[in-house]
């Protein structure tokens, strides 16, 4: 790991696309992740991580698919119609967009594309995951909400279980115990689809916590166990996307 800082800015992916982009010191091509956030849009938790990421040497980008809207994490009845106002093909096709722009990078390494994703962000990850294929080479989601779920509060988001024939890149799926949004049932029926799919694929379960555990801005973290989770990140991300 470098002790130089990182350059980090918003830029212009496409004409009606922005993201955070944050650059590793120095000019070889590196790998590179993409980080989806939570309901809350592009706040400074999620610039932190691109920063963070960049400081160990990865290209990460933070695609600002809400379009700058950004909400405290007090107003959830907000954020919650702006996020889900982003149907899954328009994410998806805003995610095709930062991709190819990675993919021009003079500073990303080829085929070394990772993703990583938080609540809605974690969704999203799975579902880029089944759409993008071997653009991806490693995927982690934490808690992503209403990836196949039964609770009332997604009864409109589609499950994503059908799409899983599309994954080509090994998964890391993170949760925590007692997450109200995500049971165990749901995971269960992550867990088996995944595995008769024949996926490559982790789940990890930490007990004593439940929602957004790993956003130190939050009520709900938990500094020690988000830092396990971060660990086990970075260990799946240096595995499948190589040396930073």
């Amino acid at each position: 790991m470098t002790s130089a800082t990182p350059s980090a800015e918003l830029v212009q992916i496409t004409a009606n696309l922005k993201g955070f982009l944050a650059l590793p010191p120095g000019d070889k091509p590196s790998p590179a992740i993409l980080i989806y956030y939570e309901i809350f849009g592009l706040d400074e938790h999620f610039k932190e991580m691109a920063r963070k990421l960049a400081a160990m040497g990865y290209v990460a980008l933070v695609p600002d698919v809400m379009g700058g809207k950004v909400f405290g994490y007090d107003e959830v009845q907000a954020a919650l119609p702006a996020a889900r106002a982003i149907t899954d093909g328009q994410f998806v096709s805003r995610i095709q967009e930062a991709v190819i722009f990675l993919q021009n990078h003079s500073q990303v390494r080829p085929n070394h594309t990772g993703q990583i994703g938080f609540c809605l962000g974690g969704r999203w990850a799975f579902l880029a995951a089944t759409q993008l294929g071997s653009h991806i080479q490693a995927t982690v989601a934490y808690y992503g909400g209403g990836i196949d779920s039964r609770d009332p509060r997604y009864a409109a988001v589609p499950s994503l279980l059908p799409l899983i024939s599309g994954i080509q890149s090994p998964l890391l799926l993170q949760y925590g115990a007692q997450d109200t949004a995500i049971t165990s049932d749901e995971i269960g029926r992550i867990t088996t689809a995944l595995a008769g799919a024949g996926k490559t694929f982790g789940v990890q379960v930490f007990s004593g916590v439940g929602h957004a555990f790993a956003n130190d801005r939050r009520s709900s973290y938990n500094p020690t166990v988000a830092a396990d989770a971060w660990n086990l990140t970075l260990a799946f991300f240096q595995r499948h996307l190589g040396a930073a």
